[in-house]
């Protein structure tokens, strides 16, 4: 996961620019929250995606580290690539750019219902694992409950519905040294000519509540453990990112309240004193299929897994390795 990490970063670092228009800015990061929006039901959907349909009444339960990665669609960043004219990253794969997730998982049985509850966390910061500047990280918190309409025996196999609630943000910071953004077009020069960005960072970044609701089917056969799976997705959701955290000048003069304030009426753009962020609110439900095979030891479990984005057709794949009593 640490060379994936590594690699995704990397690749963004590409994105290091001198001069562009803010409208350019704008659009770049709007189409990144549009596209990325599609995918963050997938990013959710990461973590306690066993293959075990059904853990089994309490006392059953089990603990777990699943790992793996979702591909961000490369059209998210073309708008972006188009601006700076860099196309690295829409040039990667037809996968799309890969974003490493994580989460610690447990699933315990509920009491005389045949029912099993969920809880997972997955937080990641690349400055906790290396003494870099430029970061990856995100903060995953989710659970679920799952109702077994088949509790699985020789013959049939597992069958449950279930319905989960996951909070995910994540924010991509990479380093680009001075930038320069003009508002020409926008201030007409009443305001300003150019925005100058010293020492600055550009960074990508997501928000979103989602609320889960899936059915799957698993069945043992001797040591392998087999699944197969349907979610649908609905998440609340902010994207966006920006030029920050640098010292802003106006036409080569420290910038102002009163010209940023005249800026955010004209732009409708957050403008501070540190840089420029876009962000956009998008809302929206997503289908997505999984499955997986494991296998299946007494103690032990190891699982392989595949999610696929129906509806904007990106790919996620999980490995879990998990003790389960």
């Amino acid at each position: 996961m640490k060379k994936t990490a590594i690699l995704f970063l990397l690749l963004i670092m590409s994105f290091s620019v001198t001069a562009y228009d803010l409208e350019g800015v704008e659009d770049g990061f709007e189409s990144f929250a549009d596209e990325v929006a599609g995918t963050l039901p997938l990013m959710a959907g990461m973590g306690l995606n066993w293959n075990d349909a059904y853990t089994g009444i309490f006392p059953r339960f089990g603990v777990g580290l699943t790992m793996g990665a979702v591909f961000i669609p490369s059209t998210a960043f073309e708008d972006i690539s188009d601006l700076i004219g860099d196309d690295t990253l829409t040039d990667l794969s037809s996968l799309g750019v890969p974003l490493p997730m994580y989460s610690l998982d447990a699933r315990v049985g509920i009491p005389i219902l045949p029912m099993d509850a969920g809880f997972k966390i997955g937080v990641l910061d690349t400055r906790d694992l290396m003494d870099i500047d430029y970061s990856l990280n995100y903060l995953m918190l989710g659970g679920d409950v799952r109702y077994a309409v088949l509790k699985g025996n020789p013959v049939l196999p597992e069958l449950s519905v279930g319905v989960g609630y996951t909070y995910l943000k994540g924010e991509v910071v990479v380093p680009v040294g001075d930038q320069e953004v003009d508002i020409s077009d926008v201030s007409n020069g009443v305001i300003g000519n150019e925005l100058a960005i010293e020492d600055t960072d550009m960074i990508f970044d997501w928000g979103v509540n989602i609320f889960d609701f899936k059915a799957q089917v698993s069945k043992k056969l001797l040591l392998l453990n087999l699944s197969a799976g349907m979610g649908y997705s609905y998440g609340v959701s902010t994207a966006g990112g920006g030029i920050t955290n640098g010292t802003v000048s106006l036409d080569g003069n420290e910038i102002s309240a009163t010209d940023i304030a005249a800026l955010e009426a004209a732009t409708g753009i957050e403008i501070d004193d540190e840089g420029v962020i876009i962000s956009s609110d998008v809302n929206g439900g997503a289908l997505r299929l999984f499955g997986g095979a494991g296998l299946n030891l007494p103690l032990f479990k190891i699982d392989f897994g595949l999610n696929y984005g129906i509806t904007n057709q990106t790919l996620g794949m999980t490995t879990n390795l998990r003790i389960q009593l």
